[in-house]
C-alpha cells in the first residue's frame, strides 16, 4: 500500500514519531512518503495514494499552523481516503489530561474542517534542555501545574501502544478495500 504521512513538529517528537511509524509500515512492505507540512507540497498527489497519516504535535491547545493549513488545503482530497490523525501532547501523557487531550483534536476538526476516519492521542516529550528560561517556566507553571514536578528531559511517547495503532489502522484499511 502507498501510504501518505505529513507531520508537524516543534520540538522533535512527532518527527520522531513520523520516522518510526514511516520504518514500521516500510518493514511490513509499504511505500510510504513522509513529509514535514511545513514543506512545499508542489504537485502531491493525495489521489495517489491508498491512506494517510497525519502526526501533530499541540501546543498551548492548537497543531501546528503548517499542518492545519495543510488539512484545509486538502480536506476534500484526504475525506477521499483513509486518514489517521495522530495528536502528540503532553496531556496525553496522563491519566487526568485525556479529556484535555481530546479537546485538542476537537479544535482541529473545527478549525480545518477535515474529520479523519481515525486518531489517537499519544503522548509527547519534555526538552528542558532546549527551553530558555521563560519556555522552562510555562511548562512549569502551566502545562504541569497540576501533575507531578518534571524539571528534566523526558519521553513520554509509549512506543509499543503507537505500534498497535498502527497495525489496527492498517488493518481497516484492508478490510475497506
Amino acid at each position: 500500500m502507498r501510504i501518505l504521512l505529513i507531520y508537524g513538529t516543534t520540538e522533535g517528537q512527532s518527527r520522531k514519531i513520523s520516522n518510526f511509524i514511516t520504518e514500521q509500515l516500510e518493514a511490513v512492505g509499504h511505500d510510504v512518503e513522509c513529509l514535514d507540512s511545513r514543506r512545499k507540497m508542489d504537485g502531491l498527489q493525495i489521489s495517489s495514494f491508498d491512506a494517510a497519516i497525519i502526526v501533530g504535535s499541540v501546543h498551548q491547545k492548537l497543531h501546528q499552523e503548517a499542518l492545519c493549513n495543510f488539512a484545509i488545503a486538502h480536506r476534500s482530497e484526504l475525506q477521499k481516503i483513509s486518514t489517521l490523525l495522530f495528536s502528540v501532547s503532553l496531556s496525553a501523557a496522563f491519566s487526568n489530561g485525556k479529556a484535555e487531550a481530546q479537546s485538542y483534536i476537537d479544535l482541529f476538526v473545527d478549525r480545518t474542517g477535515f474529520n479523519p476516519n481515525s486518531y489517537a492521542l499519544v503522548a509527547g516529550a519534555l526538552r528542558y534542555s532546549e527551553y530558555d528560561y521563560f519556555m522552562a517556566q510555562v511548562v512549569e507553571h502551566v502545562v504541569l501545574a497540576s501533575h507531578e514536578n518534571i524539571t528534566e528531559d523526558r519521553e513520554f511517547t509509549n512506543w509499543q501502544q503507537l505500534e498497535i495503532d498502527i497495525d489496527n489502522f492498517m488493518e481497516t484499511i484492508v478490510e475497506r478495500a
